[in-house]
């Protein structure tokens, strides 16, 4: 389990630290904007609210294991950016989150959900540390909050002894493709799926992937 660390007050005042469970409400509200289409896509149109409460109590169900390398940017007490660093070996809390999936959102919702969401699983190879989730509160993007958050995660992925970091990005994404491109990350290759299409109006995610060896 990552041990919960603190890299310390930056120039700018921004905290890069391990996620707490009084964190979830923020890192929720973060992913449900950061993620709209996602959201849209998962929970329907309207959803969204009941989404993210599925989701919270989901994570508060599952206590401290559903932070496992879970990364906050804190400034002035309030957190304004998160990624989670996965590896093979985390444990896995499913079954607390879809027991809250049924209970909000009822069978029909959350099977749907559950099966979106699925969409975006992907197999952690060995020696992988694999990114996901990087989101960044509005007025603080292009700030370089995600970027000091991904090198946050970069430390912590060497400290483990992974040999790699790897993550999925959407072909449209070239903001984010450029920032990762510059943090030297490669893209190796695109995966297409239909249901990808059918859910999230795109079909193509790009895995890019750098070898920390």
């Amino acid at each position: 389990m990552f041990a919960d660390i603190s890299s310390g007050v930056s120039a700018n005042g921004i905290v890069i630290r391990s996620a707490r469970l009084s964190d979830i409400d923020a890192i929720v509200a973060l992913h449900r904007e950061a993620f709209a289409d996602t959201f849209g896509a998962a929970f329907g149109p309207h959803g969204g609210e009941r989404g993210a409460r599925a989701l919270a109590v989901g994570w508060r169900r599952q206590g401290a294991a559903a932070l496992q390398g879970m990364f906050v940017a804190e400034y002035d007490n309030q957190v304004i950016g998160t990624t989670s660093l996965r590896t093979r070996d985390m444990m896995s809390g499913g079954g607390f989150a879809e027991s809250a999936f049924f209970e909000i959102l009822g069978w029909w919702g959350a099977l749907r959900s559950l099966f979106a969401l699925s969409l975006l699983d992907h197999q952690i190879g060995h020696g992988e540390g694999f990114i996901a989730d990087v989101a960044v509160a509005p007025a603080w993007r292009r700030r370089g909050v995600a970027r000091a958050l991904l090198q946050q995660a970069e430390e912590h992925a060497r400290s483990r002894a992974l040999t790699y970091l790897g993550l999925y990005v959407r072909e449209t994404n070239q903001p984010a493709r450029t920032l990762y491109e510059r943090l030297g990350f490669q893209a190796l290759y695109v995966r297409h799926s239909f249901f990808g299409r059918l859910f999230f109006g795109q079909s193509g995610w790009i895995y890019m992937r750098k070898d920390l060896i």
